[in-house]
């Protein structure tokens, strides 16, 4: 049924390049940004102001650009502007102007930027496998204020705006309203252009299917984005128009498409109500409007398909109401049967999630379908409202990228922009070594509190390293950072006439994803038995057998992985990692970023439990160097456990909401067989709910037909699974990735 636009969109997208591959649309792509570039170079002669600076670009871009239209699907949003693997972040699209031009400026004017950037950063992340801060600003992980768009369109923000410059008149603020104006209307100039090029396809002889589709292109680009959405189509319209412009004008990753169901829910009822649209139709409408994330990214050819394209579902409006309707059910379903690996699925429940619901993610999920995650909205509401958040605006919340959180229409929460190697620092502090000083080695504590204390002592200082020297790196980074347009969807932008990368947005967090809490916490805890309670080994003969390696060691090393471990259900372990938690909130929330903004921390780690294991030298707990470690906020890997009541109970012991909204991830990996039914299903998220366990991300699976896959691939080529953050088809991972999976613990359910 969908043929024919699968093979429109496989054609356009094969040509686009991948990484600087010479393909056709990559040479028209580097003419308009040439000729653009050029252009930027001579306005700059005469312009200084950053936002202005952006602004003037989005009308180039306007002007320039080349509508690209499906015929056979109803939607506009493809501007060929762009690397065919990059959802906004890279330097094909013109915007990048910005930063690339004025990088040099920087550098010349701040040296220890530069420094910072090219030897610091790189000797933590690469040398030390202690940290990595891939952005100097997290140009991901954002999300449009889809819901003030809902409620104005384009034209409501230009009046307000315009309203504002009648008034201001410091000429800073008065600057980034007047980019913000040019920035609206060079979007709206986009839109009609697209309506122009179907009006223009319908001169053509067509087929009464591409018609019917090209007509709707031509009368809806006129008034989306600048209206309101009024049906179900211009919502849809509104939603994939905005993400994938804006992407392209402002040279940032819009990560989610929208909680959908929230914003379409109303249209689809009143559409239905008034004969508009039929169930069939909508259901058609849904599929193509998903299908060409999968296809853009070559999915079946790629060994790791990030593409950091979500919707939200479920979970609650800003009224606390239940989100859950036709909307939902369509989604979710034609995600399943279509077999689609993107728009990754982030779905919010909670106690009062209906369980058909969750028996219609159940049921997907149970036949294979493994593209869900499941984040508690009992979780991270209370930990937004703890941190500040007004609550109405923490229940607007959107997950994007993977899980990080982000507040819609709230501001950038920098879901990832630094990732912290928790096992890494005790590694360091325990046998200190030359490289490395900034970490300060252990002394001789006689207990286990006074080993504790000076650990986050070290611990504190490094982080203190890091927030200091993010901090200078930002605050010029914001030269190039500026973004008028997604800003204006922002609440707190136009009303402090202020850009959001300069905090001008109601809030203003950035994330520290603290990789390897259960790897930690069952280190400390080996520490306190052995060295400080038994007495069987001493510190200083302990950190002598981590030296060899456990070589020769076997009795004592039997030893500690018998210990009781985090996600044992273990009252005094989870105390622990309580304990380690609460304490790194509270002081990482003291720590201010370049926005006037606080960290927030995340146990959301995406693939970073595999990218700071191999460094990492033998731990307390057992493990051997370069052996895996916890991923998110959950166990170990150095026991096998396959009862899932024990991560569960062991969750109701430690208290999540201390991430003040940011993401913790419990990842639990299931039995593809009969005893996992959609009702199996339903109960096991009853028992999150009641035991406040945080995001659950499940992966369903069989292992012998991993293995199987892994020999035979060509008869699994559908085989879906889920790796951290991502799902992926098995067969295209490296070996390494699927090991990985492999060898992960099945709970029985």
């Amino acid at each position: 049924m969908y043929s024919a636009l699968k093979n429109q969109l496989k054609q356009h997208y094969d040509q686009l390049p991948r990484g600087g591959e010479k393909t056709p649309l990559l040479s028209k792509a580097i003419e308009i940004q040439t000729k653009i570039y050029g252009e930027m170079d001579e306005y700059y002669k005469h312009e200084k102001h950053p936002a202005l600076l952006k602004s003037h670009i989005h009308t180039l871009i306007a002007e320039n650009f080349e509508p690209k239209i499906f015929s056979e699907s109803p939607f506009f949003y493809e501007m060929s502007l762009r690397d065919r693997f990059c959802w906004g972040t890279e330097d094909l699209t013109p915007s990048s102007w910005l930063r690339i031009r004025t990088r040099p400026t920087v550098y010349n004017e701040h040296p220890l930027v530069e420094f910072i950037e090219k030897h610091v950063l790189e000797y933590f992340q690469k040398s030390a496998g202690i940290c990595s801060m891939p952005n100097s600003f997290d140009n991901d992980h954002h999300t449009i204020g889809y819901t003030t768009l809902f409620a104005e369109g384009i034209d409501g923000i230009l009046s307000r705006v315009r309203d504002a410059m009648k008034v201001e008149t410091n000429e800073d603020k008065y600057a980034f309203l007047k980019a913000t104006e040019e920035s609206c209307i060079a979007l709206c100039s986009i839109a009609e252009k697209f309506s122009s090029k179907a009006d223009e396809m319908l001169k053509e002889e067509r087929a009464p299917q591409e018609i019917k589709f090209l007509s709707m292109i031509r009368d809806t680009a006129k008034r989306i984005p600048k209206a309101p959405p009024a049906t179900f189509y211009e919502g849809l319209a509104m939603l994939l128009f905005t993400r994938e412009a804006l992407a392209t004008l402002e040279n940032i990753g819009i990560s989610n498409l929208g909680h959908v169901d929230r914003l379409l829910g109303k249209l689809y009822e009143d559409d239905i109500a008034a004969g508009r649209l039929t169930e069939s139709e909508a259901r058609d409408l849904v599929t193509r409007w998903m299908m060409y994330t999968d296809i853009k990214f070559d999915l079946e050819n790629s060994s790791w398909p990030e593409t950091s394209t979500c919707i939200q579902l479920g979970g609650c409006d800003e009224n606390g109401n239940t989100v859950y309707n036709s909307v939902t059910r369509i989604f979710i379903e034609e995600h399943h049967k279509a077999g689609f690996v993107n728009p990754k699925l982030n779905c919010r429940y909670s106690k009062n999630s209906p369980d058909e619901y969750l028996k219609l993610i159940g049921k997907a999920l149970t036949a294979g379908h493994n593209n869900f995650v499941l984040i508690n909205d009992d979780i991270v509401i209370p930990g937004l409202v703890n941190n500040g958040v007004a609550l109405k605006d923490a229940r607007r919340f959107v997950n994007g990228g993977c899980q990080e959180t982000m507040i819609e229409g709230g501001g950038h929460t920098e879901g990832a922009g630094i990732y912290i190697s928790i096992p890494r620092i005790l590694d360091l502090f325990l046998r200190p070594d030359e490289r490395f000083g900034w970490i300060h080695g252990i002394k001789e504590p006689k207990s286990f509190d006074e080993f504790y204390s000076e650990f986050f002592a070290s611990l504190k200082s490094f982080l203190n390293t890091i927030f200091e020297q993010r901090k200078i790196r930002q605050v010029y980074h914001k030269v190039w950072q500026h973004c008028p347009l997604f800003s204006a969807t922002q609440d707190g932008c136009i009303e402090n006439r202020m850009d959001y990368c300069e905090g001008g947005a109601s809030y203003n967090f950035s994330t520290v994803a603290l990789v390897g809490l259960g790897t930690t916490v069952d280190s400390l805890y080996a520490l306190k038995k052995l060295v400080y309670e038994t007495g069987t080994v001493s510190l200083s003969k302990f950190k002598e057998i981590l030296a060899a390696d456990w070589q020769g060691y076997d009795e004592l090393r039997r030893e500690a992985l018998s210990l009781t471990k985090y996600c044992q259900a273990d009252g005094e372990v989870d105390k622990m990692a309580n304990r380690l938690l609460s304490e790194l909130s509270e002081f990482v929330g003291k720590a201010e970023n370049e926005r006037g903004g606080s960290h927030i921390p995340s146990l959301f780690v995406y693939y970073y439990f595999e990218y700071f294991s191999a460094p990492l030298r033998a731990t307390p707990d057992g493990r051997r160097n370069g052996d895996l470690i916890s991923m998110g906020c959950g166990p170990s890997r150095t026991f096998a456990n396959s009862d899932i009541t024990k991560p569960l109970r062991s969750m109701k012991n430690v208290d999540f909401t201390a991430c003040k909204g940011g993401s913790a991830v419990l990842d639990v990996q299931l039995p593809l067989s009969k005893n996992l039914t959609p009702d199996i299903f339903v109960s096991l998220i009853r028992s999150c709910a009641d035991l406040k366990c945080p995001t659950l991300q499940p992966n369903a699976v069989s292992p012998k037909e991993l293995l199987d896959a892994k020999v035979n691939p060509d008869k699994h080529r559908d085989l879906i699974v889920r790796i951290s953050g991502l799902s992926a088809y098995f067969t295209a991972l490296t070996p390494q990735v699927q090991d990985e999976i492999i060898k992960r613990t099945v709970y029985n359910v």
